[in-house]
């Protein structure tokens, strides 16, 4: 009903507006999207084992059933006798563990296997949105570096013709032209690699939501980069020490070694069980006709290890270093955690900062652009190839631009997924960003 619901959801989101934005992204891979359902069901498996730890402490009812049909002979007392009737019973047997060690290791053991296929469900949900705005924000560029190819290509195209005409006025050199020619044609070919750059971003893309949209938004013209909140770098270690799934994922595995060390050591303890029964049978034979049993039982089984071949001794130093192994890896990931936030920590500060150069710099290559173009064309004192530069630094830099800006929002959402805080709300904020519809089909 839920999913239906969404479903519904989505495809009235889709009647009102055609260019599919990141929230929308986002809701259509939970809906349908392959990877992040496949996790989704590994974390239902993952819950069932609460379920399966706590079954070995709840009692075992077992029942069983026989029909033996019996033909041949007996001798007795040198006599010889046919053999031939039926014999028929059944049988209820339960049993309930009254202490077993090993029995409350594992019930302890389903508690930690639940509580990592959440946390492990979480690690990746956060990593599914991380890399589906990374294959979205591929498409932007993707998309970005074609317009702006078109863009350079017509620019150099002008920019020969221009050549050519100061040459048969004589104005101009053989150079200039092959020079405006030999850009041209390299323009050319950027614009053959970024199409080819959009089709496999498209198809990357569809990977995580199962369809290609038609169009999606992109970037508005207005970009602000607000300070983080916190703005110290060691409260955003603290929080992914304390929040970070991955870290949550490792200490409940070594949290489940250790009690594969308890359980493993159990098999030293003796185990006292309770155990009821009752049997039903009938049968016949040459001395008894129609003989039947009915009887019950009740009372209380010990079962006292004495001597297992030492394999409980190598079971539990085996468990003993897999749990030392458990630990080293729940610091080498909290290590792991540390870097990642410090990097994207500063990946956010350091990107605001960048694209607020890039922003002076597109500008001051536009003036840059004008200038030459006007020595060029009027007093001579730029070259054919100063226009050329000049109109390559510009369009290198709006890339540039762009690029920071689709990777400061990159940054704002890995610092969120590594503390674990990356939600619909972090989509959300960076979907504000978004707003022009952009073409993105064949």
């Amino acid at each position: 009903m839920k999913r239906s619901c969404l479903m519904l959801c989505l495809l009235g989101v889709a009647v009102q507006a055609s260019a599919m934005d990141l929230k929308q992204a986002w809701d259509l891979l939970q809906y349908q999207g392959p990877i992040y359902r496949a996790a989704v069901h590994e974390k239902e498996a993952g819950s069932e084992n609460r379920a399966i730890g706590e079954a070995g402490l709840l009692p075992q009812i077992n029942a069983s059933a026989y029909f033996n049909r019996v033909n041949g002979s007996q001798r007795q007392n040198g006599l010889d006798n046919d053999l031939d009737y039926d014999s028929k019973g059944a049988n209820v047997r339960l049993r309930q563990p009254l202490f077993n060690k090993q029995k409350m290791a594992e019930y302890r053991q389903g508690q930690q296997r639940a509580d990592y296929s959440v946390a492990v469900f979480d690690a990746k949900s956060q990593d599914a949105a991380v890399r589906l705005a990374d294959a979205y924000f591929d498409v932007l560029l993707a998309s970005e570096t074609i317009t702006l190819a078109k863009a350079k290509l017509n620019a150099f195209e002008e920019q020969q013709a221009s050549a050519k005409r100061r040459k048969e006025l004589g104005a101009g050199t053989i150079t200039d032209v092959d020079e405006s020619v030999a850009r041209r044609d390299l323009a050319e070919a950027d614009l053959i690699e970024a199409q080819d750059n959009l089709v496999n971003a498209r198809r990357k893309l569809e990977e995580y939501i199962g369809e290609t949209p038609e169009s999606l938004t992109t970037l508005q013209p207005g970009f602000s980069t607000p300070p983080l909140m916190p703005g110290n770098l060691q409260d955003w270690l603290v929080k992914a020490q304390a929040d970070s799934p991955l870290i949550h994922a490792r200490r409940h595995s070594y949290e489940l070694a250790e009690e594969e060390v308890k359980r493993a050591r159990a098999g030293h303890y003796p185990t006292l069980d309770f155990v009821a029964g009752y049997n039903a049978g009938s049968s016949q034979s040459i001395s008894e006709l129609n003989q039947r049993n009915h009887y019950s039982s009740i009372g209380l089984e010990l079962n006292i290890p004495l001597y297992s071949g030492g394999s409980t001794s190598a079971l539990t130093r085996q468990a003993s270093a897999n749990s030392s192994k458990a630990l080293d890896e729940l610091d080498a990931t909290r290590q792991e955690v540390i870097s990642g936030t410090t990097r994207e920590y500063r990946g956010v500060q350091s990107g605001a900062l960048r694209i607020q150069a890039l922003e002076k710099a597109v500008a001051s290559n536009e003036r840059s652009l004008i200038s030459t173009r006007k020595g060029f064309k009027e007093g001579g004192t730029s070259t054919n190839s100063d226009v050329l530069n000049a109109e390559e630094l510009l369009y290198d830099a709006r890339h540039d631009l762009f690029e920071a800006k689709l990777n400061y929002l990159m940054s704002r959402l890995r610092l969120a997924s590594s503390v674990g805080s990356l939600g619909d709300d972090d989509i959300q904020q960076v979907n504000d960003y978004l707003g022009p519809e952009l073409m993105v089909s064949n």
